[in-house]
């Protein structure tokens, strides 16, 4: 009863606040009636601010730097975009495979690059405004004004669409830069109330509204009853921030927030912990070996590619290295989502494998001192490589990762150098050539766009890789029209991927959700939208 008449009090103050109109006024009205009639009485409630911010349904901690903003143009923040998720919601969101499926639209045709999207009808935003499609072009028109570092949706709106125009209240035109099925990806960004874009707390249609935000401190939000899918079982969720990681994982074991998600490898023990439930999600962060393709390293023969992935034990990896805070994968897709191919993976652990390719490109023990050589005129050439690699700011898994890489391929006759550096002069190593693998970790977007990774002039294509049929396979990419065309092209690019190597990968780095209660209700979460079902929570 009391969350009710808070909703209700808050409503109307935010309809107050912005000025609205006589048809708002009066749908207001309308709701105040509806709300009165279930109450019994009158609804009166304390003003918003007045509620403790701390007494909520659920505790949830959060990381962000000092000043953080919740508006979504101005939102840079991991845990605060994924927070963002419960307030917002958009056209077309990606399903627990990652793949689109409808949301504010219900419906959508496309003839090569123009696209319309049709909206479902009687969605309304928090202010009891109802959703239009002009509100969707306000806001990507207020997205694309932005810089690219400020919120993690105008770099993808920038670069698959080419504008977007509302042709009525329900329908809304938008031309792609590329023909194919890919400009559905850009389509999930979040819709705001097109009178509240520059707001703090803007208005949003999804499961849960803002209540409050005391900055630097907390952010509440209650549950929406305007929403137009099933009521949330939790009614508040507070998030309180914390200036690190370690702070917030203290927070969770002192029982001072009930709930986090965290990247960081402190996190790996708490995994572990009988009172404590978890459930792991991949990150953007794909962790890779690079080989020196130039003809004056060792790496520039596939077979001894191949056989650096035979040698290798990746389980271990992730486990001892990266401490299971990881998802193995030799591809740049995820696995379990859509796209992925599940025959990419092709090196299980097979030291003996590995020697018969070594053998096969032509080395061999000749001295025996368990190093293999080759005989170069009338001088022995031993297999040298050199790894090199860089650190985090707060992590060494990546340099524990190298040392056992170097440990495997020692055992099948490598003589191995691993050298830590850092990431810039880990950039001009590679530039210059002086390497032969680079272990290093590339932030990938939640767009499956592989161009910039492996086409002939990616910016991620550090070793200048070239292969006129992946160009082609990139491309096709961008022009399959549908979901089994993408589908198609996607597991060839992977095996063609794995067959040539021309990076050669190891995992995804992974989060993870911890609780101090059930989990259940959580689903399909990822990197951005890590509380995905927080909405059905058990209470």
């Amino acid at each position: 009863m009391r969350k009710i008449r808070s909703m209700l009090a808050l409503l109307l103050a935010l309809l107050t606040l912005t000025g609205a109109s006589a048809e708002e006024g009066m749908l207001a009205g309308d709701l105040a009636g509806d709300f009165s009639a279930i109450d019994g009485g009158q609804a009166e409630a304390p003003a918003a601010d007045m509620t403790d911010i701390y007494d909520a349904d659920l505790l949830v901690g959060y990381v962000a730097a000092a000043g953080a903003r919740l508006n979504p143009f101005q939102c840079n923040e991991r845990d605060l975009v994924s927070l963002n998720q419960l307030v917002f919601e958009s056209l077309v969101a990606l399903d627990d495979s990652q793949k689109p499926s409808p949301m504010l639209a219900d419906n959508w045709e496309h003839q090569e690059k123009v696209w319309k999207f049709t909206l479902r009808s009687g969605i309304t935003f928090h202010n009891g405004a109802e959703l239009t499609a002009y509100d969707v072009q306000a806001t990507y028109e207020q997205f694309v004004q932005m810089d690219d570092a400020d919120n993690p949706y105008t770099p993808r709106l920038k670069q698959l669409i080419s504008r977007m125009q509302a042709v009525d209240e329900r329908t809304l035109a938008v031309e792609g830069k590329y023909e194919g099925y890919i400009t559905l990806y850009a389509m999930d960004f979040p819709v705001i109330q097109s009178s509240t874009l520059y707001d703090d707390m803007p208005r949003g249609t999804g499961p849960f509204w803002y209540v409050r935000y005391d900055i630097d401190s907390a952010v509440r939000i209650e549950a929406n009853p305007l929403w137009w899918k099933q009521p949330p079982t939790l009614g508040s969720v507070t998030f309180c921030r914390y200036e690190t990681s370690g702070d917030a994982i203290e927070a969770l074991q002192t029982s001072r927030v009930e709930m986090l998600s965290t990247r960081s490898s402190n996190a790996a023990l708490c995994r572990k912990l009988s009172n404590l439930t978890s459930m792991d999600y991949g990150s953007a962060t794909y962790e890779m070996m690079v080989p020196n393709l130039a003809s004056t390293s060792e790496m520039s023969d596939v077979r001894t590619r191949q056989a650096v992935m035979y040698a290798i034990d990746r389980s271990v990896i992730a486990s001892n290295a990266y401490l299971d805070m990881a998802i193995q994968s030799e591809v740049p897709i995820l696995p379990g989502t859509w796209l992925y191919e599940s025959q990419s993976a092709q090196y299980y652990y097979s030291p003996e494998r590995a020697l018969q390719l070594l053998y096969d490109a032509g080395w061999a023990d000749l001295n025996g001192d368990i190093t293999l050589d080759k005989l170069e005129g009338i001088r022995l050439r031993e297999l040298e490589v050199n790894i090199i690699t860089f650190n985090d700011s707060t992590t060494s898994m990546r340099e524990n990762a190298a040392n056992l890489i170097a440990d495997y391929l020692t055992t099948v006759g490598f003589r191995v150098s691993v050298e830590v550096m850092s990431k810039d002069t880990l950039k001009k190593r590679i530039k210059n050539g002086e390497y032969d693998l680079a272990l290093i970790g590339a932030n990938l977007s939640e767009i499956p766009l592989l161009t910039a990774l492996l086409g002939t002039d990616g910016n991620l294509n550090f070793n200048n890789y070239t292969s006129t049929s992946m160009d082609a396979l990139l491309t096709q990419t961008t022009t399959a029209a549908d979901e089994a065309g993408m589908k198609q092209v996607y597991s060839q690019l992977q095996l063609q991927l794995v067959e040539e190597l021309p990076v050669m990968g190891l995992l995804f780095r992974a989060g993870t959700v911890l609780s101090s209660r059930s989990l259940g209700g959580l689903t399909g979460i990822r990197a951005m939208n890590v509380f995905r079902g927080l909405e059905y929570l058990s209470n």
